[in-house]
């Protein structure tokens, strides 16, 4: 098992109260775990940040404990697609959410993550096609050599000498 960590080649600026985020991803048993980190506005005074991650199927909200003052980071395993993110940061009396960023825009490397989303079934439909196709040909051949070594009738050959009338030769001069 080889776990590659890669290093932060770039990181976001999001809009007030948030920052810098940033993220690093490594490769865990086929999956991908990825720590963020964001920087949030120390006169917000937030009580929580979380993280929420996208899925196609929904959205995972994972707590960002405070690293150093003013960021707060965590970590979290997905399956080794790109996803956006969007940062919530809040308190008793209000709450700001940052705009959506993807994985791959915040720094993790491309070469981890897949960037679009695709069902596990992909290329199988073609696949059917392609069989079909290919049955569809032998068929087509299995005919047509049918056809060629088809068993021939001759029509029988008439007679040379026809014999008209009812009477009988006799064979005598």
């Amino acid at each position: 098992m080889a776990a590659g960590l890669l290093l932060i080649l770039t990181a976001v600026t999001l809009t007030g109260p948030f920052g810098e985020a940033t993220a690093t991803a490594v490769q865990v048993d086929g999956s991908v775990a990825v720590t963020v980190e964001v920087e949030v506005d120390a006169s917000f005074a937030a009580d929580y940040v979380v993280v929420h991650v996208l899925n196609p199927d929904g959205q995972e909200t994972v707590p960002l404990g405070r690293s150093t003052a003013g960021r707060y980071g965590g970590t979290f395993r997905i399956a080794p697609f790109n996803r956006a993110v969007v940062f919530e940061a809040g308190r008793a009396d209000e709450f700001a959410v940052s705009e959506t960023v993807s994985l791959i825009d915040m720094g993790v490397d491309v070469g981890l993550l897949q960037t679009t989303f695709a069902p596990e079934t992909t290329g199988s439909t073609t696949r059917q096609w392609g069989w079909l196709v290919l049955a569809a040909a032998a068929l087509a051949g299995v005919i047509g050599l049918g056809w060629m070594v088809r068993p021939r009738t001759v029509p029988a050959p008439q007679s040379a000498v026809e014999t008209t009338g009812g009477g009988e030769v006799d064979g005598t001069d």
